[in-house]
């Protein structure tokens, strides 16, 4: 079952640490794509940061990890997300040869998505 929430939230997660990671460079972006295929979707997010050192990226999905200064991060948000994309039977995960910072959710399809209240959701990027 989707639960169209949870996957905004995986979403705004990353989107806030792409945000937190690269607001001070010279020039900042992200970009949010997404590619259908045959049994999946894919959801990438990538920012003009240049990569996660090795020993970082290994770390980052664990619980209460955070490379963020005493207030700014639990060290939840990843492992959280992972968590939600796990439960739609999918997989969240960071690119390592992205030549920018990318992660990308993996989420296999859905004939229908719909919050509880049983009206449709759609979001638009722009």
């Amino acid at each position: 079952e989707c639960r169209p929430a949870q996957i905004s939230q995986v979403l705004l997660n990353l989107l806030n640490n792409s945000f937190d990671a690269i607001h001070k460079s010279p020039q900042p972006w992200v970009e949010i794509s997404l590619e259908h295929k045959e049994d999946q979707m894919t959801i990438s997010v990538t920012d003009s940061g240049s990569g996660i050192p090795t020993e970082i990226a290994s770390k980052m999905m664990n619980p209460l990890f955070t490379t963020k200064e005493v207030g700014r991060g639990t060290g939840l948000g990843l492992s959280i997300s992972k968590g939600i994309v796990e439960d739609h039977q999918g997989q969240l995960f960071y690119d390592q040869v992205s030549r920018n910072t990318r992660f990308v959710m993996a989420l296999p399809k859905a004939t229908e998505c719909r919050p509880k209240s049983g009206s449709a959701m759609t979001v638009d990027l722009i």
